[in-house]
């Protein structure tokens, strides 16, 4: 009877969240995709926006996360009274600033740039959120890696941008995906920053859709952060378990 009463309240619960997704997904059908985003409309300038801010802010983010992952996993630095962990708690404090402390500074920056209501100002602004957390969840990943092997490969001959390349990437591909995938939904979910240094031109998907909740175009933002979050699923999970074992080790 209690194993009744759980699959019971799991069928209801289910009910309850995927009805709302079930009406949203026939609404649009009814309405019809390719009416919402033809060629030209703000819609697919918003969606084409939305691609290049996540897409290019999770790429160049993990670019440079990765790199300052890896320094602070293998070097020691020392400026005055910064070192290692206190670098690290800096790039985690960064998360416990709203974005709304920040984007009047951006909107005075990018005014003088020439960058507001540009995709490549909201990239620039999404990269500089997101990188320094990207560092330090990679970190713990990178110092969960045998060094080992980094220096067997360096006897070899192989530089330490090698080691880098062809070692440690491979190895720490399950942290790398798990930190592309959660800078890639936040990127695509951003409101707040778009909404101050963006007009008309570089509208995303978040700002149309609460000036024009359209169902079609609704289910379509909800496509691409489902479909990334479901293939990095595994890497996530191991790469954040892989991450805390390097924490332990630490």
């Amino acid at each position: 009877m209690k194993r009744i009463g759980v699959y019971a309240v799991l069928l209801g619960w289910s009910v309850w969240i995927g009805f709302p997704l079930y009406w949203l997904a026939t609404a649009a059908w009814r309405q019809g995709v390719l009416r919402a985003f033809t060629p030209g409309s703000l819609a697919t300038l918003a969606l084409g926006n939305s691609v290049v801010v996540a897409v290019g802010s999770a790429c160049l983010g993990l670019l440079l996360g990765a790199m300052a992952g890896y320094g602070l996993a293998r070097f020691d630095y020392r400026f005055g009274l910064l070192s290692n962990e206190r670098i690290r708690l800096g790039f985690l404090g960064q998360r416990m600033f709203p974005v709304a402390v920040l984007a009047v500074p951006y909107l005075l920056l990018f005014r003088t740039v020439n960058l507001l209501d540009t995709p490549t100002g909201i990239l620039i602004g999404e990269v500089g959120f997101g990188t320094p957390f990207l560092a330090w969840l990679v970190c713990d990943a990178f110092r969960a890696l045998p060094r080992d092997v980094e220096e067997s490969a360096m006897l070899d001959g192989c530089s330490r941008l090698g080691v880098l390349r062809h070692v440690v990437v491979p190895l720490g591909a399950p942290a790398l995906a798990a930190a592309f995938t959660l800078i890639f939904i936040m990127a695509w979910n951003d409101y707040f920053l778009a909404l101050v240094i963006t007009f008309s031109q570089s509208v995303t998907l978040p700002l149309y859709i609460q000036a024009h909740p359209m169902p079609a175009v609704i289910v379509v933002s909800v496509v691409p952060p489902v479909l990334v979050g479901l293939a990095g699923q595994r890497a996530l999970q191991r790469g954040l378990s892989f991450g805390l074992a390097g924490q332990r080790r630490a």
